[in-house]
C-alpha cells in the first residue's frame, strides 16, 4: 500500500503556479472536489469530547462552565464541546467530534491497536453554535476574500453537512485506515 506523506512548506517555495489546477477525469457530484481557497494553517490545542471524559471531569466542567453556559444559552456539555474542546473545520490530528454518535473505539483491524485521528474533512469551518470561539476571522490576512463562501470555504459537502474522520494505526501506518462520518 502506498504511503501518503504530509509536510508543510512555505508559500514562497511554490514557484510554478498553474493558472488552472488539474481536475480529476470524473467527479460524481460538485461537492466532492474542493474549490480553490485560501489555506491558513494554525496550530491549536483541542480537548476530547465530553463523552470521552471521566464522570469526575464532566462534573467539574459542569461546575466551571455554568456562568458561560447561561450567557450562551447552552447546556454545559454542548458549551464545552462546541466552544472549548473541539475545533470545527478541516484539520490534521486533534480529536474527533461525536455529534451524531457516541464515542466508539476504533481498533486496527490488523493488530488491534487503538487508531488515532489523522485528519478531519468537514463541510463547515465553523458552526452556528460555536459562536466565534474557533473562528479564523478576524486575524490579519484571513477572509473574507474574493469568492469566499462563508462557513464552507472549500465547497466540499460531506453527507448532509457532516465530518469525515480518517483514523490510522500508530503502530503500523501501512495497516488499513478507518473512515468514520459524524
Amino acid at each position: 500500500m502506498p504511503r501518503t506523506l504530509l509536510f508543510w512548506r512555505s508559500a514562497a517555495a511554490v514557484t510554478d503556479i498553474l493558472d488552472t489546477p488539474p481536475e480529476p477525469p470524473a467527479v460524481q457530484f460538485d461537492g466532492y472536489l474542493p474549490e480553490p481557497c485560501v489555506l491558513e494553517p494554525e496550530q491549536i490545542t483541542e480537548y476530547p469530547d465530553h463523552l470521552e471524559l471521566s464522570e469526575e471531569l464532566r462534573e467539574q466542567l459542569k461546575q466551571l462552565s455554568l456562568p458561560q453556559t447561561a450567557e450562551e444559552g447552552m447546556d454545559p456539555d454542548t458549551y464545552y464541546d462546541c466552544v472549548l474542546s473541539n475545533a470545527p473545520g478541516w484539520k490534521v490530528g486533534g480529536w474527533p467530534a461525536w455529534d451524531a454518535t457516541d464515542p466508539s473505539p476504533q481498533p486496527c483491524s490488523e493488530c488491534g491497536t487503538g487508531m488515532e485521528l489523522l485528519m478531519t474533512v468537514a463541510t463547515f469551518e465553523e458552526g452556528d453554535d460555536a459562536g466565534n470561539s474557533w473562528s479564523p476571522h478576524p486575524h490579519p490576512g484571513a477572509g473574507p476574500y474574493p469568492g469566499h463562501r462563508g462557513f464552507n470555504a472549500t465547497g466540499v459537502q460531506i453527507g448532509s453537512g457532516y465530518r469525515q474522520h480518517l483514523f490510522v494505526c500508530p503502530a503500523e501506518p501501512e495497516h488499513p485506515h478507518v473512515e468514520l462520518m459524524t
